[in-house]
């Protein structure tokens, strides 16, 4: 099943973060996020393929499966196109059961290529991230102040499942400082225009999301298609020591 059909912005965005833009059969794990030839943006070629099927008689279909739960990330499984036809056309091969585990094996493999990406986050990636935030644009807006992640994280309606990658990013926010006080040595003022990059894409955002769809968009802007897992991290560090240093989500 395609993206075609109006899901849930939120899951999607869910989706695509736990499956790291990629296919979810480890023997493919094609990147299903690719370049476009719109600036600053991103086609998505990944097939989102339902677990248990949307229509009574579409594979794995359970007509005592909730209505309510068809179109939701919990159902869902990121395939690339080829994955997704596969697996519609060998049902009794791919199970519930199966797409199950094979989701949550994926899931596990991206979570641990992030933290060792996360591990190993040095000024050079923490300077490639940071070009994709910052705006050039100098802003000295007063306020932005610091507040308690955990406090921020309610306030904003956000889930654990937004609240786990904020703190997968804050173990890295000494580096992430001590790069922005080099850089600041090197062109004054680049922690505030980074900062000003963060709020501008922030109100842009805000306009149309909350949440952990906001959450995830903003962390889509700072990965700016980056596929590779180090790139990845070092994007969300730089995201989540803003969000934790400026009042940028709801007080």
């Amino acid at each position: 099943m395609s993206n075609s059909r109006k899901y849930p912005q939120a899951d999607i965005k869910i989706l695509y973060a736990k499956a790291g833009g990629r296919c979810s059969f480890s023997s493919c794990r094609k990147d299903v996020v690719l370049e476009s030839t719109h600036k600053e943006k991103k086609k998505q070629i990944g097939k989102i393929a339902h677990i248990v099927a949307h229509s009574s008689n579409g594979p794995r279909a359970n007509s005592g499966f909730p209505h309510d739960k068809l179109d939701t990330y919990d159902n869902w499984i990121l395939l690339c196109p080829t994955c997704h036809d596969t697996v519609d056309a060998q049902e009794s091969k791919y199970t519930v059961d199966s797409l199950l585990e094979i989701k949550a094996e994926h899931e596990a493999w991206v979570a641990d290529q992030l933290d060792q990406g996360m591990s190993s986050v040095s000024f050079a990636e923490l300077e490639i991230a940071a070009k994709a935030i910052a705006s050039g644009k100098h802003s000295n807006a007063s306020d932005f102040q610091v507040i308690p992640p955990g406090e921020k994280i309610s306030k904003n309606g956000l889930t654990e499942f937004s609240r786990s990658y904020i703190a997968m990013g804050l173990s890295r926010s000494a580096e992430v400082g001590r790069f922005l006080s080099s850089m600041d040595q090197i062109d004054d003022g680049y922690p505030e225009k980074l900062k000003s990059g963060f709020r501008q894409k922030y109100m842009e955002l805000k306009q149309a999301s909350n949440g952990d769809e906001l959450f995830m968009a903003m962390l889509e802007f700072a990965q700016a298609g980056q596929t590779s897992f180090a790139q990845k991290a070092a994007s969300l560090a730089i995201l989540s020591h803003l969000f934790h240093l400026c009042e940028v989500f709801e007080k």
